[in-house]
C-alpha cells in the first residue's frame, strides 16, 4: 500500500513538473494567442471592420418616423352667413405623424469615404501581422534568455561540484600533511563565491521566467532546450537577396505602401466636395390640424444641391490632403531606409558573434588542458591550490562564454527573421 502511494506521487509530481515545461512553439502559440498587446491591435482590426459597415450604411435609403402631439393657437375664420358658419385652419391641439424616406442617388465623398474605410480595414490586418512579428521576436528573445539564464545556473552547478570535489582532495592531502591548512581555508573559500554566484545565477532564472510567463499568459516554471526548427536559414543568402525577402514580406512595408495609397484616397476625398448631390425623398403625413385641409398629404421630391461657396475651406482641405500625401511618402521612404540600416545590422552582429564561437570553443580546449595540468602539478606537489581554484575558474568562464554565445548566434538568426518579415 505504500509503495502503491509513493508511486503514484511521484506520477502526480512529475505531471506537474511537465506542465510547467514549455518549448519555444508552445510558447509562441501561446504568446500569439494570450498576449494583450495582440489582442488590443485584434479588437482594432474589429472596429476597423465596424467603421466600414458604418460607412456602407450611407449607401442605404433613411427613413425616419415622427409622431407627435401638438398644442397651438386655435386659428379660425367665421363667414358671415346664415346662420353664420366657423372654418378652423389650426386646431388648439392635434396630432401629426410623418414618415420620410431619403434616399441619396449620387453622393461621391460616400463612395471616397467607403473606399477609405475599406482599405483602412485591409491595412489594420497589416499592422496586426507586424505586431506578431514583434511579439514573436520579443518570445524568442524572452526564451532565449531563460536558456541562457539556465546554462548560467547548470555551469555554477558544475562549478560548485568541481570546487567541492577539489575540497575534499585538499583535506586528504591535508590528512597526509602534504598541503597546508590555509589551502583548504582558501578552497572554502573559492566554494562561497560560487555559491553566491549560483544564487544569482537562480534568481536571474527565476526572473526571465517570470517575464516568459507574462508574454505567454501562462505560468512556465521551466523551459525545454530548442530542438531543430523548420526554418529557413537566412544566412546562407547574400545581403541583396535579404533585401529583396524584406520588401516584399515585411509586414510594415507593405502597411506603409497602403497608406500610401490611402492618402491617395484622402485627396480624392477632399476633391469630392467640390462635385453635386443628387437626393430623392418620399414624404407621408397624416395630420389632424385641421378640418378643412386633407389629412393625408404626400410628398415625392428630387433635389440637387452644389455647393458653390464655403469660404476657400475645400480649397484648403485639398491641399492639406496633398502635403499629408507627401508626408507618408516620406515616411515610407525612411522606414526603408531604417530597415535596410537594421538588416546591416544583424549581419554584421551574426559574423561578430560567430568569430566569437569559434574563439570561444579554442578557448574551452586550453582552459581543459591548463585545469589538466594544474590539477597533475598540484598532486605532484609542484603546483599550487590557487592554480587548480584559477584553473577550474578559467575552464567555467570558458564554457559560460560559449553557452552564452551559441544561444547569442540563435537570437539574431531569429532576429534576422523578424527583419525579413518571416514571422512563423
Amino acid at each position: 500500500m505504500e509503495r502503491g502511494f509513493k508511486r503514484a506521487w511521484c506520477i502526480l509530481l512529475s505531471f506537474v513538473v511537465v506542465s510547467f515545461s514549455i518549448d519555444l512553439r508552445e510558447a509562441e502559440n501561446l504568446a500569439l494567442k494570450n498576449f494583450s498587446e495582440l489582442k488590443i491591435e485584434r479588437l482594432e482590426s474589429e472596429k476597423k471592420t465596424q467603421e466600414r459597415l458604418e460607412s456602407f450604411g450611407r449607401f442605404l435609403p433613411t427613413l425616419n418616423l415622427e409622431a407627435s402631439f401638438n398644442l397651438a393657437k386655435k386659428q379660425s375664420f367665421t363667414f358671415p352667413l346664415s346662420p353664420p358658419q366657423e372654418i378652423t385652419f389650426q386646431k388648439g391641439s392635434y396630432t401629426k405623424f410623418n414618415l420620410q424616406a431619403v434616399q441619396e442617388l449620387f453622393n461621391l465623398k460616400n463612395f471616397r469615404e467607403y473606399e477609405i474605410a475599406r482599405k483602412a480595414e485591409s491595412l489594420q490586418e497589416l499592422l496586426v501581422a507586424e505586431r506578431e512579428n514583434e511579439v514573436l521576436y520579443r518570445l524568442r528573445e524572452a526564451y532565449i534568455n531563460s536558456l541562457k539564464a539556465k546554462a548560467v545556473v547548470e555551469i555554477y552547478k558544475e562549478h560548485e561540484e568541481l570546487v567541492q570535489a577539489h575540497l575534499r582532495d585538499v583535506q586528504e592531502l591535508y590528512k597526509e600533511g602534504v598541503v597546508a591548512f590555509k589551502d583548504i581555508l582558501e578552497t572554502k573559500v573559492r566554494l562561497y563565491e560560487v555559491k553566491e554566484k549560483l544564487a544569482k545565477a537562480e534568481a536571474d532564472y527565476v526572473k526571465s521566467l517570470q517575464y516568459l510567463s507574462y508574454l505567454t499568459g501562462v505560468e512556465v516554471k521551466e523551459v525545454k532546450p530548442i530542438e531543430d526548427r523548420e526554418k529557413p536559414d537566412l544566412t546562407e543568402l547574400s545581403r541583396q537577396e535579404l533585401f529583396e525577402a524584406l520588401l516584399e514580406n515585411r509586414p510594415i512595408l507593405k502597411y506603409m505602401k497602403g497608406n500610401l495609397e490611402l492618402s491617395e484616397s484622402y485627396v480624392e476625398l477632399a476633391r469630392s466636395s467640390f462635385y453635386p448631390v443628387a437626393v430623392l425623398e418620399a414624404v407621408y403625413q397624416r395630420t389632424e390640424e385641421s378640418d378643412i385641409f386633407p389629412k393625408d398629404r404626400y410628398l415625392i421630391s428630387f433635389a440637387f444641391r452644389w455647393n458653390l461657396f464655403s469660404g476657400f475651406r475645400r480649397f484648403r482641405a485639398l491641399e492639406l490632403s496633398e502635403l499629408t500625401k507627401r508626408q507618408t511618402y516620406e515616411r515610407y521612404r525612411d522606414t526603408e531606409q531604417r530597415l535596410a540600416l537594421e538588416l546591416d545590422g544583424v549581419l554584421e552582429d551574426i559574423k561578430a558573434v560567430k568569430a566569437k564561437i569559434e574563439l570561444a570553443r579554442q578557448q574551452l580546449e586550453d582552459a581543459k588542458e591548463h585545469l589538466r595540468i594544474a590539477q597533475e602539478k598540484f598532486k605532484a606537489g609542484l603546483g599550487t591550490n590557487t592554480e587548480v581554484l584559477d584553473a577550474q575558474n578559467y575552464l567555467i568562464t570558458a564554457e559560460n562564454t560559449l553557452r552564452i554565445n551559441e544561444y547569442e548566434l540563435l537570437l539574431q538568426r531569429f532576429r534576422l527573421l523578424r527583419v525579413v518579415g518571416y514571422e512563423r
